[in-house]
């Protein structure tokens, strides 16, 4: 403690968080480790850095190319780029302006060029100090070293060298040299290593004479990390670093992509197209959705866009009524509508760039209301908003010619192909036109114009849709089969070794590939979309299987449909039908291992656990209905007076049921003759039993209070009843004991099992399992089954043993009706 007598706020924390001096350094932090590992480090960094910093330097915006104009495909295909003069200018222009030196770039090339030569320089920095602080590389054990002899050295020459060294370092001969003693230890051993086998075999193995030794290894960070007076400084960096600098960075990325779904749209745009696509939506609503979503809205607009957009208002034909009257939605709008009917020059500079931001994030949201579509299985709607994604790909209004996507046509160039003997209306008849005949329909164009239009042809290209229909390793088509619908689409105008490039689109500001979306349709009133898929593969070939489940029988119509999300008039559809037959009309034999089944006799995990609840419950209850009769015994009730002792419940109505004729001698006592026990038979086994021992019992309830031997056995022997009846353990016994309680009668013993042959030849058996009550009654009262057992039966007694009573096979039927108490349930109605 300090002087003062309060502990010090230094003093404590460094006791409490730093080591003590005499301690032994555990951690072995080595400086030069920490240096090796750390030029490790940065040069992993700053070797791929330089050379993607060289290579930009050398061939500028060679990456950005690469990029947005590849030349292979995933799979390995070169891509076939259109060599219209228009998309060509459009790759150039891409490549100048990637190649172009701006302010922004600049200032990005400066950065990480000196954040890349200071790392080369603490590089080199550090590499000089390893080289001039005098470290030198771990000392490996060298016997011909330390004797000063070659490796060819024969004995003697070895043997002379140990001589001589030993006299000029040997302890005796430099007292006050330390260093003499260690290396005439050396010498020593180097000698032995050279000279004894065992030695030296440990050496050739080993590395030292000595044999295997323990090798220390340092960790390469920092020896400062463990100094005392840096460890409050150490802590504050590590507090910093996992308390504040992690948690900010992380909440900082949540906060910029909790807004955007996975598809890379909007959250805010999902929920407000979900709101406002319904069935009735087509292709003229599609503008001013994309107008109103929240990428758009997030547009600066200007001072000087008023002006602009009223002179833009002048030139655009709007074909829908507006709804939303915000003047961000309603100059986005307008940019839609101009683009879509090609009005680019009557906007100005900046309204240009607003439009291209516009169509930059326009195939995310289009891509989202097409998704919207499916899900909720409208085609019609899914079919307007691709339409609606091709006219801003194409620069099409909605009511526009499909021609209109040849290269240099216009409404001049309509007029001969649609006023044609054979007339020319879409984009898949023109492509299927000869040269010769293009060439009779385009001549006003120039030759270049026409070569263009050649060119547009060579790459557009037919398609060619094949689909077919069935159910995977099966014949015949069954309700509730998964069928497959295997799709071929083959691009006829390619190589096998080519991929399509980016489409046609010189009015679109981005490189656009061609995507194809599969639609499985029933074709009913309202067209419902079974299956749909969206095909991005740019190959020769694509096999796509859509998969559905089969819900109706009889005769099944579908069409698929394949719709081009970039071109307009290259839509193909297919019809497909199929018979299905009901459930019932053709049954699934499905072969199962002899191995699987097994596994399915095994219980699962859930149903061991129910088990293992159940017995537990079994458990607790047959505790406590052991637990009730044990305080019946114990009662004064039924253990101390004598007359329970004596009463026909007890050991007197036992040994009555034992015998045969127990039941019939009381009822001859009793005088009546319906053959049911009465109260006067129950007294006189009463007063036979308590004149047997009355005399001890009066003592036992005077004086002693202990049962006479009469008592004692009778006592003992209702005992043993009841225990054999508490461990049977059986719950249908219980319920029969308790409801021939609840009647007023004891459950009596099983009968004899020699009945069972006489019950089942009787017909007794087929009776049980067909719970037939009536026959069941009359043979009970037969006089041939009341001979064997005294069988008489009341209906209420028999029918609460039914329940009881498993059915199975015939000797079966029996076993169970006698193990679940129906014998003993009769005779006790006897």
């Amino acid at each position: 403690l300090p002087r003062g007598g309060a502990p010090g706020m230094s003093g404590g924390f460094r006791d409490s968080f730093t080591k003590e001096d005499a301690k032994d350094d555990l951690l072995g932090y080595d400086d030069t480790a920490f240096y090796y590992f750390v030029i490790t480090i940065f040069a992993c960094v700053a070797l791929p850095w330089t050379l993607s910093v060289v290579s930009s330097l050398l061939l500028p915006g060679q990456a950005g190319q690469q990029k947005e104009f590849p030349k292979k495909s995933g799979s390995g295909c070169t891509f076939h780029y259109c060599g219209t003069s228009a998309m060509v200018a459009k790759v150039d222009e891409a490549r100048r302006r990637a190649r172009r030196w701006t302010f922004s770039s600049s200032v990005v090339c400066v950065v990480k060029a000196t954040l890349l030569v200071s790392i080369w320089i603490g590089i080199l920095t550090t590499v000089r100090y390893l080289r001039t602080s005098g470290q030198k590389e771990i000392n490996k054990f060298d016997p011909f070293e330390l004797l000063d002899v070659s490796p060819e050295a024969s004995g003697i020459q070895i043997k002379r060298a140990y001589r001589k060294l030993s006299l000029i370092y040997h302890p005796d001969k430099n007292p006050d040299d330390p260093l003499a003693a260690s290396r005439f230890i050396q010498i020593t051993k180097a000698y032995a290593a050279l000279t004894d086998e065992v030695a030296r075999r440990n050496w050739e193995k080993y590395g030292n004479p000595d044999g295997p030794q323990t090798t220390k290894v340092g960790i390469g960070l920092p020896r400062f990390l463990l100094e005392k007076d840096n460890s409050l400084h150490i802590l504050c960096a590590f507090f910093l670093v996992i308390i504040v600098v992690i948690p900010v960075t992380f909440i900082c990325y949540y906060n910029r992509t909790k807004n955007f779904a996975a598809n890379g749209v909007l959250i805010e745009t999902l929920q407000f197209l979900g709101y406002y696509i319904n069935e009735s939506s087509r292709t003229k609503m599609g503008p001013e959705l994309l107008a109103a979503c929240a990428e758009s809205r997030c547009i600066p607009t200007r001072p000087t866009d008023n002006q602009q957009i009223q002179k833009l208002a002048g030139q655009v034909v709007e074909h829908k009524k507006r709804v939303f009257s915000l003047p961000a939605v309603m100059k986005n709008q307008y940019l839609i509508w101009a683009h879509m009917q090609r009005r680019h020059h009557a906007m100005s500079a900046e309204l240009r760039l607003d439009c291209d931001e516009l169509l930059g994030h326009s195939m995310k949201v289009t891509q989202a209301m097409i998704e919207i579509a499916c899900m909720r299985e409208w085609f019609a709607t899914a079919q307007a908003m691709i339409e609606f994604r091709r006219c801003l790909v194409q620069a099409l209004d909605v009511k526009s010619s499909q021609l209109l996507q040849i290269p240099h046509f216009t409404e001049e160039h309509l007029a001969p192909c649609v006023g044609d003997k054979s007339p020319v209306t879409t984009l898949e008849e023109f492509l299927a036109l000869d040269a010769e005949r293009r060439k009779k329909l385009l001549g006003k164009m120039s030759p270049s114009e026409q070569a263009d239009v050649e060119a547009f042809c060579a790459h557009a290209g037919q398609v060619k849709l094949h689909a077919e229909i069935c159910v995977e390793d099966e014949a015949e088509i069954v309700c509730g089969d998964v069928a497959t619908v295997t799709v071929r689409l083959e691009r006829t105008h390619l190589r096998a070794d080519e991929a399509i490039g980016p489409v046609h689109a010189p009015w679109y500001p981005e490189p656009k590939f061609e995507e194809w979306w599969f639609f499985l349709v029933e074709e009913e009133d309202k067209k419902r979309i079974v299956h749909f898929e969206r095909i991005l593969d740019t190959g020769r070939c694509i096999e796509e299987h859509l998969r559905f489940q089969v819900t109706k029988p009889g005769k099944n119509a579908l069409v698929l449909h394949a719709l081009c999300d970039s071109y307009a008039g290259l839509d193909h559809c297919v019809e497909l039908t199929f018979e299905a037959f009901a459930e019932d009309e053709r049954k699934r034999e499905l072969p199962v291992h002899e191995e699987d089944m097994e596994l399915d006799l095994q219980p699962t995990l859930f149903q061991q656990w129910m088990g293992e609840l159940s017995r537990a419950d079994e458990s607790e209850e047959e505790e406590e209905d052991g637990g009730d009769e044990g305080e019946q015994r114990r009662s004064p009730s039924n253990a101390k007076s004598p007359e329970n002792r004596a009463s026909p419940s007890g050991a007197g109505d036992k040994a009555a049921r034992r015998s045969p004729s127990g039941g019939k001698a009381d009822a001859h006592k009793d005088g009546d003759g319906d053959g049911e026990d009465s109260g006067g038979g129950e007294e006189d086994d009463e007063d036979e039993v308590a004149s047997e021992g009355g005399e001890k019992a009066s003592e036992e309830d005077d004086e002693d209070e202990e049962a006479s031997e009469e008592d004692e056995e009778a006592s003992e022997a209702h005992e043993e009843d009841e225990d054999e009846e508490a461990s049977d353990g059986d719950e249908d016994d219980r319920e029969d004991e308790a409801a021939g309680e609840a009647a007023g009668e004891e459950p009596g013993e099983a009968c004899d099992p020699a009945c069972a042959p006489a019950f089942d030849a009787a017909g007794g058996c087929e009776a049980l399992q067909q719970n037939d009550m009536d026959t069941i009654h009359e043979l009970m009262a037969s006089a041939a089954l009341r001979t064997c057992t005294g069988f008489g039966c009341d209906d209420d007694v028999l029918g609460r043993c039914f329940p009881a009573v498993a059915q199975g096979s015939c000797g079966e039927c029996v076993e169970k009706f006698v193990e679940a108490g129906g014998c003993s349930a009769v005779e006790a109605a006897t």
